[in-house]
């Protein structure tokens, strides 16, 4: 799978992280050449493949929500 780097996962607000998400989503759309390398917010990604991008919505999809139950 892809991989990312960033800062720790406590200092990520929601807001950015549903930014993070929607941006996600555009690239899904838009980019057809892998791999893709890409800065979002404070986060570095390397996609091998449309998938992981999809894994990683995914996975924010569940965090998000997860965080707002808590809330």
């Amino acid at each position: 799978m892809g991989s990312a780097s960033k800062a720790s996962d406590e200092n990520v607000a929601p807001d950015d992280l549903r930014a993070i998400q929607l941006q996600l989503g555009t690239l899904v759309q838009m980019t057809k050449d892998y791999p893709l390398e890409c800065s979002l917010g404070t986060c570095d990604f390397l996609f091998e493949s449309r998938d992981e991008i999809q894994v990683l919505i995914e996975s924010l999809t569940e965090e998000l929500s997860e965080s707002s139950d808590a809330a």
